[in-house]
């Protein structure tokens, strides 16, 4: 468990770094605009005429369950943590958390709302979505790579992003390197503020990961990402009759999801958009259909996720007791404290 004064240090530390994103959720927005004018709007237009409204439903039905499994796989971590909430609060809070997926505070919401309805230490409840989403980021790697030999792209790209993604394992979880990347921070004014968190999150990470059951439980991670992946390519197929097959669309999609996470901007708005765009029109699709779809891809998420977010925070707020969406300090809990809300434990 976090001390309270490092949970303090690291809320402090996110607060600043949300703060800093605003420009960069604004240069995201400026890109999509950028690439519909040079498609040409008129021509997106006419090719969005053509959606097929009857995969509208599917669309639907796979886009939240990749979130309703992204849930449920998050219950299994924040139990290895100690940290207790039934399983329809844990998938209800996530859910909740991505109301703000688009904003600057990003994924970072769902852990602020769980720490909050369990009364967790705000550093716990990171450690676990920090190894959910590095679990995730490989096995959407690994997914990628049969397609990629099909579309004939260079193996040296899910190759440098398998890298990095080990990389921040590797930073996590190897002393030696931590070490190196610790002194590193301490040694730069502007960074050392972060050491603290760091070290916090790097204790509770490699407890987590160090479980046979996280690896066990991963199974539950590639459900998520052909959830995620099969939503991708029903959009292909609602505004393209000669859709692309499904393993070529996965390597499209995990490229485009590394380009937008490596933006750092919040939910990779313009950077995915424009890296799906020039991938299909490679894979053969018209600009304007391309576009048409990465446009569609991003409502068919992010958009209906967001408005679902809304919705499930308008039910956890009274159930949990929760603060505001936008206000980062979640209680520390309290010894001896009973966690998740009474009315529904099992």
């Amino acid at each position: 468990m976090a001390a309270p004064g490092e949970g303090r240090q690291l809320r402090r530390a996110l607060a600043r770094r949300n703060r800093g994103t605003w420009a960069s959720a604004a240069v995201g927005l400026g890109a999509v605009a950028a690439l519909i004018v040079l498609i040409n709007p008129g021509r997106i237009g006419r090719a969005l005429e053509h959606f097929d409204l009857a995969l509208l439903p599917a669309i639907v039905v796979a886009s939240l369950a990749y979130y309703v499994l992204q849930g449920v796989r998050w219950q299994f971590l924040l139990r290895d943590a100690a940290i207790r909430l039934p399983m329809a609060g844990t998938v209800l809070i996530n859910l909740a958390g991505q109301a703000t997926t688009l904003l600057p505070l990003g994924e970072l919401t769902r852990a602020v709302l769980l720490a909050q309805a369990a009364e967790a230490d705000f550093g716990d409840v990171l450690a676990t979505v920090t190894v959910q989403e590095l679990i995730y980021a490989l096995l959407l790697v690994i997914l990628a790579v049969p397609g990629l030999f099909e579309f004939h792209l260079s193996p040296a790209i899910p190759f440098a992003a398998l890298s990095m993604a080990l990389l921040a394992l590797g930073v996590l979880t190897i002393p030696p390197l931590f070490r190196q990347i610790h002194g590193l921070i301490t040694r730069i004014p502007g960074l050392r503020r972060f050491a603290g968190p760091l070290d916090q999150l790097q204790q509770e990470t490699v407890d987590l990961l160090h479980r046979p059951d996280t690896a066990g439980w991963s199974i539950i991670s590639v459900l998520q990402a052909g959830a995620e992946v099969t939503a991708f390519w029903l959009v292909i197929v609602a505004l393209d009759p000669r859709p692309l097959n499904w393993p070529v669309t996965a390597s499209i999609y995990a490229i485009a999801s590394i380009a937008g996470a490596v933006s750092l901007i919040p939910g990779g708005i313009g950077a995915s958009e424009a890296a799906l765009a020039g991938l299909l029109i490679a894979a053969g699709l018209a600009p304007a259909t391309a576009t048409g779809v990465a446009l569609m891809q991003r409502l068919a998420d992010k958009g209906l996720s967001t408005a679902v977010g809304f919705l499930a925070y308008a039910v956890a707020r009274p159930r949990y007791d929760l603060k505001g969406l936008f206000d980062l300090k979640p209680r520390s809990r309290q010894p001896g404290a009973v966690t998740g809300d009474p009315a529904t434990q099992p």
